[in-house]
C-alpha cells in the first residue's frame, strides 16, 4: 500500500526557499573562489614585475581573507622560505591603493618593520641589513 504525502503551500514554499538558498550559497562560494584566484594572480603578477620571474615563481601566495583587516582591504602573503619569519605582503585597499612590501616581524619589540619593495636587489639589501643587525644585537660581530 502506497501512502501519498500532500505538501501544504507552506511546505512547498519552504522547500523552494531552501533550494534557492543552497544554490545561492554554492554560487556565492564559486564567485568567492574565482575572486580569490584573481586576487592571487594579481599578487603573482606584482611579484613577477618587482622581483623577476625566477624569484616570483618560488613564492607560494596565500589569500589571508578580510576578517582581521580594515574594511575595504584585501591581502595575500608569501613566505620567503622555510624557517624565515619575513614575508611578502600584497595588499589592496578600496580597490585602488596597492602595496607590495616586505614585512619583518620583530620578536623583541613586537612591531613589524615594513618596507615597500623596488626590486630583487632592494629586497636582498633589506634582508642583509636585518641579518647584520640581528648578529650585532647578539654580539656576533662581522658577518663578512
Amino acid at each position: 500500500m502506497t501512502t501519498t504525502t500532500h505538501l501544504t503551500v507552506a511546505d512547498l514554499a519552504s522547500l523552494a526557499f531552501t533550494k534557492w538558498a543552497s544554490e545561492g550559497e554554492a554560487e556565492g562560494d564559486e564567485m568567492f573562489e574565482q575572486h580569490r584566484e584573481e586576487f592571487l594572480a594579481s599578487a603573482r603578477g606584482r611579484a613577477h614585475s618587482v622581483l623577476g620571474e625566477e624569484a616570483a615563481a618560488q613564492l607560494d601566495w596565500q589569500y589571508t581573507g578580510t576578517l582581521d583587516l580594515p574594511a575595504g582591504t584585501e591581502q595575500a602573503t608569501a613566505s620567503l622560505g622555510e624557517g624565515r619569519t619575513e614575508y611578502l605582503q600584497y595588499r589592496v585597499v578600496d580597490s585602488d591603493e596597492v602595496t607590495f612590501v616586505l614585512v619583518q616581524p620583530c620578536n623583541s619589540c613586537g612591531h613589524d618593520q615594513i618596507n615597500e619593495l623596488r626590486d630583487l636587489t632592494h629586497l636582498g639589501g633589506l634582508l642583509e641589513t636585518a641579518a647584520d643587525l640581528a648578529q650585532a644585537v647578539q654580539g656576533g660581530g662581522d658577518r663578512g
